[in-house]
């Protein structure tokens, strides 16, 4: 444990200006991610046609392919920033899928390219669980939503900037070098972050844990192997023997196996009704294995199931191996209700940022020029709706414990009525419009649920808390969402359709942020009390 000097020492200033500086890069670097990620959307039509893909592979490539890996590799590479250096994890991370972005643009199928995002989609995981532990180290608790509103800004300032910079690479590159206007983009928004990797490293300084609360904290002495062993409860085999070094019953042992076995079931019966449902020429072959055929049915679906198990893997292994981590996250009912619905919420932010230029591109005769136009509405609103979101959940929660949640249920309501009207106007003006006050009110989530997640944990466990909040919107939002609009569409040709089916579930999403709110302020009025009753030493 570091000595009180020292922690003093190195506790951040309030109002210093360093510490903007931090918030600034980390914002950037954010931005930077959502580049990498959602630079798909504005190149969805031009690879449909390279590539002869169709628009369930689109929401493949764009969500499933990247979430799998990036939520999968979120547990350990969390664990790493609960241990380890947050300003190396980041950097290297940053490095890596910023390369693997540029690589992408080198892709001529689907095999190469879904490869490629499942490079970006590893390296991304190591990026928000490093980034938000730092900030909760350098802004005391009672600003954090809104600096969390002002860090997630970056995600919405990178999703416009990804359309802007994808239409009007794709609007103007004379296919130099022999590359088509889709691979270029890729390239170009992937070098930038290399550079920004090395600026990270050595201007960044790391913080100590949780000395802002009080509760100063040290690394790990072993955090790479902490990776490892949290990596091999994961995965079979590795997965029962981890659990029995735990010692877990055999019970217990049985239930994971019980597991194994369902996902199994589930990953043939949901290929099989997929492929049933998809008209002959929407059932493409991505490759074959002697005379057995890999569909994307096939691909999606395995990728879901071994999310699926490892999820389910981890949370018995935590149980056993840090009951404390368990009794403030997925043991707790304000926490587990609260990450049931960011999944969901996930479903439509991810969705519909995957096929609204897809959407224009065939129903509204939009080309890569109203790129612009999307970009501009995308930085615009949902940077405001983050910051207000953050800002007037912070000023609610004030008065009434539960603040944030009513503030995001009024949000969801009106956020439905605006879609449903953006997504059945046959006038350009009216979808731009609704579009920008839809997701001005659907982006006040993030910032809520990032300081909600973080409130609820002590400080060893914020980038555990995190990537289970990443694990539930990123397996159910991002593995999910695109693929079933793109599937939806492939079976019935109407991607309108697709899209507006999403809304079955609002009433369940609205539920579950009515019963959060219940929940809520008790959980985090004894955050501390249940982590003693837990065995934590505080």
């Amino acid at each position: 444990m570091a000595t009180s000097a020292a922690v003093l020492k190195d506790v951040p200033r309030e109002g210093g200006l360093y510490r903007w500086y931090v918030l600034g890069v980390l914002m950037l670097i954010y931005a930077m991610n959502f580049i990498d990620r959602q630079i798909v959307t504005i190149l969805a039509p031009y690879l449909k046609a390279d590539l002869d893909l169709t628009d369930a592979q689109i929401g493949l490539l764009y969500g499933t392919a990247f979430a799998m890996f990036y939520a999968l590799f979120g547990i350990p590479l969390a664990k790493l920033a609960d241990g380890w250096s947050r300003v190396k994890t980041l950097s290297i991370g940053l490095a890596f899928w910023s390369s693997m972005t540029a690589l992408s643009g080198l892709s001529s199928n689907f095999v190469q390219l879904g490869a490629a995002r499942l490079g970006v989609g590893i390296g991304e995981a190591s990026g928000s669980p490093a980034a938000v532990s730092l900030l909760a180290d350098y802004f005391p608790k009672r600003i954090r939503a809104s600096v969390f509103a002002l860090y997630t800004t970056g995600m919405y300032l990178g999703l416009g900037l990804s359309l802007m910079i994808g239409g009007y690479v794709v609007a103007t590159w004379p296919g130099s070098f022999g590359l088509a206007g889709w691979q270029a983009a890729f390239i170009i928004v992937g070098l930038p972050g290399i550079l920004l990797g090395a600026i990270v490293y050595l201007t960044i300084r790391e913080p100590v844990r949780g000395a802002l609360d009080g509760l100063p904290q040290p690394c790990s002495p072993h955090p790479f192997r902490d990776v490892f062993v949290e990596a091999a409860t994961m995965f079979p085999p590795w997965s029962v023997g981890s659990l029995k070094k735990l010692g877990a019953s055999p019970a217990l042992v049985r239930a994971n196996l019980g597991a194994l076995a369902f996902v199994t079931l589930m990953i043939a019966l949901l290929t099989l009704g997929s492929e049933a449902i998809l008209p002959p020429d929407r059932r493409p072959v991505v490759f074959s294995i002697g005379d057995f055929d890999v569909t994307s049915s096939l691909i999606q679906w395995l990728a879901i199931g071994i999310g699926a198990y490892a999820a389910t893997s981890w949370i018995q292994a935590i149980r056993l191996r840090d009951p404390i981590a368990f009794a403030l996250t997925v043991g707790a009912p304000a926490y587990r209700t609260m990450a049931a619905a960011g999944g969901i919420l996930g479903i439509y932010t991810y969705a519909i940022g995957a096929f609204v230029f897809l959407y224009g591109s065939q129903f509204l005769a939009m080309g890569p020029e109203a790129g612009f136009t999307l970009g501009a509405i995308s930085a615009i609103a949902g940077a405001s709706g983050t910051a207000i979101g953050g800002t007037l959940g912070d000023i609610i929660k004030r008065r009434y414990p539960a603040g944030r949640m009513y503030l995001l249920f009024a949000a969801l309501l009106g956020f439905t009525a605006l879609t449903f009207v953006q997504f059945n106007t046959g006038d350009r003006q009216t979808f731009f419009v609704t579009y920008f006050f839809a997701l001005l009110l659907l982006t006040a989530w993030p910032p809520i649920m990032l300081a909600t997640a973080q409130d609820l944990v002590i400080p060893r466990l914020r980038g555990v808390a995190f990537a289970v909040q990443t694990l539930a919107s990123s397996l159910v939002g991002l593995g999910l969402g695109p693929y079933m609009v793109g599937l939806i569409s492939d079976a019935t040709g109407d991607l309108r359709l697709a899209i507006l089916s999403l809304f079955a579930l609002m009433p369940v999403l609205l539920l579950l942020v009515w019963r959060c709110a219940r929940v809520l302020p008790e959980s985090e009025r004894t955050v501390v009390e249940r982590a003693r009753a837990a065995g934590e030493a505080l």
